[in-house]
């Protein structure tokens, strides 16, 4: 009977043994903590326009659709770019460059102002777009401006896009948006600690 008692409690524990040997940790799941967006600067400027054009379906000023103009979109406490880097020049005049193109795409009339007079020749190309005054005819057929402002954060870029009727500056749709940090900056620019985004200069130093 002894015996017996032996013989069970010895397979219980060789039982137990296995078990605990065969029993894995639950493996860890790791989260990433980048929060950077994959997409590209056309997807969150087109996700604007549509926000920005439906709201025109209840504007009472329009029987007909607006023709458009579009101008550079300006940093919100300057509204000028005479200080800004090379970087944000570029993320200006493209996010305006955008908007033009999805109001066309959208199918509005839009006129470029920037439109020379002539097209010049250049050695090597020809330019028909132009900045200085003297070379564009000062007669336009718009009668809505598409623009808008932008502040730069930590983590991200406000963007405030409207549509204003030039005649009676009257503000006909806004709407404001949120683009990822790395929309404006490269991805290899910014860096995330904790819950704080950091841009990196290409001399590696941390802003």
């Amino acid at each position: 009977m002894n015996r017996l008692c032996l013989v069970t409690v010895s397979l219980l524990t060789v039982a137990l043994l296995a078990g605990c040997v065969n029993r894995t940790a639950p493996a860890q799941t790791t989260t990433s903590i980048s929060e950077l967006s994959s997409q590209p600067l056309g997807f969150y400027t087109e996700r604007l326009a549509r926000q920005l054009f439906a709201q025109l379906d209840d504007s009472p000023l329009w029987l007909t659709r607006p023709q458009i103009a579009v101008s550079s979109f300006l940093p919100v406490t300057a509204l000028h770019l005479n200080d800004a880097g090379t970087e944000q020049r570029d993320f200006a005049n493209q996010l305006s460059e955008s908007m033009l193109a999805h109001s066309r795409q959208f199918g509005y009339a839009v006129y470029e102002y920037r439109l020379a007079n002539e097209v010049m020749l250049a050695e090597g190309y020809e330019q028909a777009l132009s900045r200085q005054l003297a070379d564009i005819s000062r007669k336009g057929e718009a009668n809505t401006l598409l623009t808008g402002t932008y502040t730069l954060q930590q983590d991200a870029v406000i963007v405030n896009a409207r549509l204003i009727h030039i005649p009676s500056k009257q503000v006909l749709a806004a709407v404001t948006d949120y683009l990822p940090a790395n929309v404006l900056w490269s991805t290899q620019q910014v860096n995330k600690r904790g819950a704080m985004f950091y841009r990196q200069s290409p001399a590696g130093e941390n802003k």
